[in-house]
């Protein structure tokens, strides 16, 4: 069972605490070495020599220990914050078209949740600790130099005040970086994907033309950024600095005087960067949560989809039909253009209709609303049984559809892998029946069979290939209702008709089949046929 993200925290806070306490010693220990050398001190050196060494074996063991646990606390909390935030907008409503584009949301999913992890697991139990070994080194040179503590911490707080000014400025930049860097990632993701397009139409030397714009502008950025940066840093390092110099002045007057021992001016040099360092890392702290606000927001604005409703699958045993009602759609960006307008229809059950049309008369759009991924603005639409049993179409009755969408819908994997997708427990022989009814037998001929590797969008396979095994895929989905959204657009006329031929056969009456197509063998093989206008 994995420990809670504040529980390993907690673990990293108290490695921390071990790692103060030693130091600490180590100071203490250093100052009794040397007023035992210089013969302030009384007292056996052998003995001082081996806890000294003994205290130096916990730091290594403690420094090993909190760097093995933050790598180990880093990558659980980021698998799980990336787990939960990539199943939270898959699972999010679908109004027509992505919120966000695809690659501006792998950009938060990559880049912001690895911020955020280092954030919670780094940057806060850090913030701990740090103020812990500030006030532990302050408490032991306010018992030895109080006047000195006081002129450290005005120091150093002078600093941090004097960088915070260009704070805001660098939150600024930081935004407009991460939003430039989304830009980048969509662009190199559409054009790998489209590599075709971009060497027959678009040409490379435009999109690398405008990726290299886009990255001089990142550039741009970052280097105004690193200028404010610095600045800050340079008041920071002259606080430090300052610091270190009064400290050491200080145990030199103090010698002189005879009111400071060689140890004690050891123990000064020492605490005095424990005292400078955590203000100094407190300061430092800020643009790294400045940076990390930037990126919670931008998660925060990913949480913010709404997600669906899924209250649990119904299944209907047999081939529902589909009620149409009277159904009006339009979309939310433009809620005056209906696409359809009071369109009822009943697709009874084991029935096979064909949706034809021209573009842009509401197929697509009316098969979505029939799977629940749009809600009609009126009307209705309703799965139902021969029994009388019904239910309104949503994410619930979503598994009663076997879809094959527009285009090639292969992932990157095997052909066996891809079948997998739609049935997990499909055995080679189903998988086989599968491609035999898709026409796509033609994977036994395949050197590697079943174990054929598919790039991204079926790369290796001809579109008419890849379409037959989507279809096969669709076929192992154990739900009643089949669309076909324009699926044998690649095939040639032998094989989609064998192919309709095959699904007419085996399938007609067990399956309530829905074809959006124009072309003669569907219309040949259809129990209704309605044409949109």
């Amino acid at each position: 069972m994995s420990i809670p993200v504040l529980g390993r925290d907690s673990v990293t806070v108290l490695l921390g605490l071990v790692r103060i306490a030693a130091s600490l010693s180590f100071v203490w220990i250093c100052k009794r070495l040397v007023d035992i050398a210089t013969g302030v001190l009384d007292l056996p050196l052998k003995t001082y020599v081996l806890m000294m060494v003994g205290i130096m074996l916990l730091q290594i063991i403690c420094g090993l220990a909190s760097t093995y646990w933050g790598a180990y606390n880093s990558i659980k909390t980021r698998n799980q914050l990336r787990l939960g935030l990539f199943a939270h907008v898959l699972n999010s409503r679908w109004n027509g078209k992505e919120t966000f584009r695809t690659g501006d949301t792998i950009n938060r999913l990559e880049e912001d949740i690895r911020v955020l992890t280092e954030l919670i697991c780094e940057r806060f139990p850090e913030v701990i600790i740090t103020i812990v070994q500030l006030l532990a080194a302050s408490g032991y040179l306010l018992s030895m130099a109080p006047s000195l503590l006081w002129v450290l911490v005005i120091l150093m707080v002078t600093a941090v005040i004097g960088s915070k000014m260009y704070f805001g400025k660098i939150r600024q930049l930081t935004a407009l970086i991460r939003s430039e860097d989304s830009e980048v990632q969509q662009l190199i993701q559409e054009n790998l994907l489209n590599r075709i397009l971009v060497l027959t139409l678009f040409g490379t030397g435009n999109i690398v033309s405008r990726l290299s714009s886009l990255q001089n502008l990142i550039t741009k950025n970052t280097i105004t950024r690193l200028n404010y940066n610095a600045v800050a840093r340079g008041f920071m390092n002259l606080g430090f600095m300052g610091g270190y110099a009064a400290a050491f002045l200080w145990g030199v007057y103090g010698i002189k005087s005879g009111s400071v021992t060689f140890g004690m001016m050891t123990a000064f040099l020492q605490l005095v960067g424990q005292v400078q360092r955590p203000i100094a890392g407190l300061g430092r702290q800020i643009p790294a949560f400045i940076k990390a606000v930037t990126s919670v927001e931008r998660l925060l604005e990913l949480e913010d989809l709404q997600v669906e409703k899924f209250h649990g699958n119904i299944l209907f045993p047999d081939a529902p039909g589909i009620a149409v009602s009277n159904v009006s759609f339009s979309y939310a960006d433009a809620a005056n253009h209906f696409i359809l307008k009071d369109f009822s229809h009943d697709f009874k059950p084991g029935s096979l209709t064909v949706l034809a049309g021209p573009t842009g008369v509401g197929k697509s759009t009316l098969t979505r609303l029939m799977l629940g991924l749009l809600r009609p603005v009126s009307g209705s639409v309703s799965l139902y049984s021969q029994n009388g049993k019904s239910h309104l179409a949503d994410v619930d009755t979503r598994c009663n559809f076997t879809y094959v969408p527009q285009g090639n819908s292969l992932m990157s994997g095997t052909i066996r892998e891809n079948m997998h997708f739609a049935n997990p427990d499909a055995t080679d022989e189903e998988i086989k029946d599968a491609l035999r009814l898709a026409a796509a037998d033609f994977v036994f001929d395949l050197q590697d069979g079943l174990d054929t590797v598919c790039g991204e969008s079926g790369t290796g396979l001809s579109e008419g290939q890849s379409q037959r095994v989507a279809i096969a895929r669709a076929l192992l989905h154990r739900g009643g209702i089949m669309i076909l959204d324009e699926a044998t657009s690649a095939l040639d006329t032998e094989t989609e008709e064998r192919l309709l031929d095959n699904i007419h056969k085996e399938l007609a009456g067990s399956k309530t089949i829905i074809f959006i197509s124009h072309r003669p063998a569907a219309l040949r093989i259809a129990d209704d046929v309605i044409n949109l206008q």
